[in-house]
């Protein structure tokens, strides 16, 4: 039996392997059985669904489902590509074997009983992969509800029969198949349409990220959705990432486990550890893909990206029959960061002449009731917001329409016109949450309206998580590349030393990275402290310098604003005999400028279990816990990323000048920041964390005062 720490392959699952998992000619459903709910439902679906054959394989019974069986996959005339495993735990590798012979290149696993149960479970999971492996077999799963190819008609899954039968251009993976079924009800509700789901369970082999790599590059697929509990193969997700940016296409993501109680019950579920939530939400932000936070927008966003794709100008505007409803998109819109710009004098101007009296230009726009009986009042107003410079998309709030009430048709129908017309983006949408009835269906399918949401919030989240994107896009720096190795790098690598650094090492790699310092002596004796004090010219700061000591404030290791001859000798007599008391080799004491005023930063780089170096900026000293306020970036980073990174953090106001204060130089800062970044990375594999607290930044000056650095433990 073969055994792993891990339940996963982490090898990434390349295109021709998934092209064959999700594209089969031929399924064999195996273990059927009619008592069987999954068996049922994935039957029902390739009924609905499917156009391919496909064959029924149980030894035990003659009919399943009104349909012939046979007793093994190779009993099927032809042969198989793809077997749908239905089959208890105890039974799949006999029955993958026995597909394998038939020339099954892929199997969907749906049955529990593996790593998500107890370590057991994983041992039987890696045998299960090694067999695969071993077969030459793409597994899907286990523990999930299968998949469904839209476009080219094939259905192995188990997912709820609301699932919408027409192909669309959003594609759906989900790890939770539960999850998967209650997205495909949602979707059916609100018109929305995919060229794929998938759910993909443990991910014993085939992980989100191989199958949101294949679809970046499917023709059909114009945006995806994912809900993940965890996000395994990182390179393969950040890979896929950057290509679909290059495509113009949205990756919407739904990650849960950013509370520890989420996180344990995502591992109790699936076996997965969710990993470090701040880490994944700047891998995301990093990548421009889209987070969201609740199901109902993982849809929405992600069929309305799938729709538009990216916007050329980023900007929104609205037009509603109800004043309220522009209160609400105005407060919410605040709330989410949507982009509605001013309107200009000549928009004002034009809106003025075919708005009743009391109707006041401005963005969101009240085109008041009257608009229903007017229906020309929408075309004007989208003609006006179209011919501003900064709106890419405009909203349109009316209430959806139904059998006998032409006027709701006829709104659809001009709005659809002068959208075409103008070549304006655009969404009609409630005011409260509703369902899209086939009536409705028939009017958009008439007008040519594409996007219809389901109200003023979903709307508001998804018009700002359109905007922000397609800016991302606009904007975007090439994405760094991996730091290449030259004699700067080797040589900083060669100056970390197999065991802790002490402060004194630390500075010298610092600056040999140009990384900006506050000036620094080492004293070993009184007298070459008080020598080093009186070429300062002003108050000093004195630390204990060892190598064992990593934070010297719990040792009572620093003294600041030390002035004086007398001051400096007996206070380097002081830390030394601390440092003796304490069992502590020192190397002796660094002696520094006193620095007062500024602002002060903690810029730290450490090593993630999954993700590699993760780069962190914050505002330093009492600060760090008071805001708990932070960015954070996968290196390697760019400038203009980092400049990204200090207009997130929510005291960034101080950094710009506030009340009265100079500002701080952010070109200087960034500088500082990829310095620190750069420096990380050139610093080798066994680099651990390398912090900059405080990174001191003032109007006229960048500098660090304190230098860490720690590196892995020799094995």
């Amino acid at each position: 039996m073969v055994t792993t720490s891990s339940p996963t392959s982490e090898r990434p699952v390349g295109a021709d392997a998934i092209a064959r998992l999700l594209r089969p000619r031929r399924i064999a459903m195996v273990g059927a059985s009619d008592g069987n709910l999954f068996s049922r439902r994935a039957f029902a679906q390739y009924e609905r669904i499917a156009e391919q054959p496909i064959a029924i394989v149980n030894p035990r019974s003659p009919i399943v489902h009104g349909v012939e069986t046979v007793a093994r996959c190779q009993d099927v005339e032809g042969g198989i590509d793809l077997a749908l495993m239905l089959t208890p735990q105890r039974f799949t590798i006999a029955s993958l074997r026995d597909a394998a012979e038939a020339g099954a290149s892929a199997a969907a696993i749906m049955s529990q009983g593996w790593a998500e149960e107890d370590e057991d479970g994983r041992v039987r999971q890696a045998e299960l992969v090694a067999v695969a492996e071993q077969l030459g077999i793409t597994l899907l799963g286990p523990n999930h509800l299968g998949f469904v190819n839209l476009w080219d008609r094939s259905a192995a899954t188990a997912l709820g029969l609301n699932l919408p039968a027409e192909p669309g251009a959003f594609a759906l993976v989900s790890q939770s198949g539960a999850v998967g079924s209650s997205l495909v009800g949602y979707a059916s509700r609100h018109d929305v349409n995919f060229s794929f789901v998938v759910t993909t369970g443990n991910e014993a082999m085939v992980s989100i990220a191989d199958v949101v790599d294949y679809l970046v590059d499917d023709e059909h697929t114009k945006a995806i959705g994912v809900f993940a509990e965890t996000i395994r193969k990182p390179a393969t997700f950040i890979a896929a990432a950057r290509r679909a940016a290059e495509l113009g296409k949205a990756i919407v993501v739904l990650k849960a486990g950013s509370s520890e109680l989420a996180a344990r019950t995502a591992q109790a579920h699936t076996g997965a550890l969710v990993g470090d939530d701040r880490v994944i939400d700047a891998m995301l932000r990093q990548e421009g893909v889209i987070r969201v936070r609740t199901l109902e927008d993982l849809v929405t966003i992600g069929n309305l990206c799938a729709h538009t794709g990216p916007l050329k100008k980023s900007g929104v505007a609205v037009l509603s029959v109800s004043g309220g409803a522009c209160d609400l998109i105005a407060d919410r819109g605040q709330e989410v960061g949507l982009d509605l710009p001013a309107l200009s004098a000549s928009a004002y101007s034009r809106l003025a002449e075919v708005l009743p009296p009391y109707g006041h230009p401005q963005n969101p726009l009240d085109v008041t009731g009257g608009a229903l009986a007017k229906p020309e009042v929408w075309r004007r107003g989208i003609e006006v917001m179209a011919d501003e410079q900064e709106i890419g998309f405009v909203g349109i709030v009316t209430s959806l329409p139904t059998s006998g009430e032409p006027q709701r048709d006829m709104t659809f129908q001009v709005v659809g016109e002068a959208l075409r017309e103008t070549g304006l983006a655009g969404a009609i949408f409630p005011q409260l949450d509703q369902d899209q009835s086939e009536y409705v269906r028939q009017v958009k399918a008439a007008s040519g309206i594409e996007n219809v949401l389901p109200s003023v919030d979903r709307f508001t989240v998804a018009a700002a998580a359109l905007s922000r994107w397609s800016t991302w896009l606009r904007e975007r720096v090439a994405p760094v590349g991996a730091h290449e190795a030259d004699a700067t790098s080797a040589r900083l690598a060669s100056l970390v030393p197999g065991a802790a650094v002490s402060e004194y090492s630390a500075r010298g790699i610092a600056i040999a990275g140009n990384v900006p310092l506050v000036p620094a002596s080492l004293a070993t004796d009184a007298a070459e402290a008080i020598a080093a004090a009186r070429d300062i010219q002003g108050p000093v700061v004195l630390k204990i310098c060892s190598a064992e000591v990593a934070h010297k404030t719990e040792l009572g290791g620093v003294l600041l604003d030390v002035a004086g001859d007398d001051a400096v000798g007996a206070g380097f007599e002081a830390l030394t005999e601390r440092a003796r008391q304490a069992g502590v080799n020192l190397e002796g004491v660094l002696v520094s400028p006193f620095r007062k005023g500024g602002i002060e930063l903690l810029v730290g780089v450490t090593r993630d279990p999954d993700w590699g170096l993760v780069l962190a900026v914050a505002f330093g000293g009492a600060l760090v816990e008071l805001l708990d306020d932070s960015a954070l970036r996968l290196l390697p980073v760019s400038r203009a990323e980092v400049l990204r990174m200090l207009g997130e953090l929510r005291g960034s106001r101080l950094l710009s000048g506030f009340r009265g204060s100079d500002a701080v130089d952010l070109d200087q800062v960034a500088n500082a920041v990829v310095a620190i970044a750069d420096t990380a990375l050139a610093l080798g594999p066994d680099l651990e964390s390398f912090e900059v607290n405080p990174l001191r930044v003032s109007a006229d000056a960048v500098e660090g005062l304190d230098v860490l650095i720690t590196v892995r433990a020799s094995s």
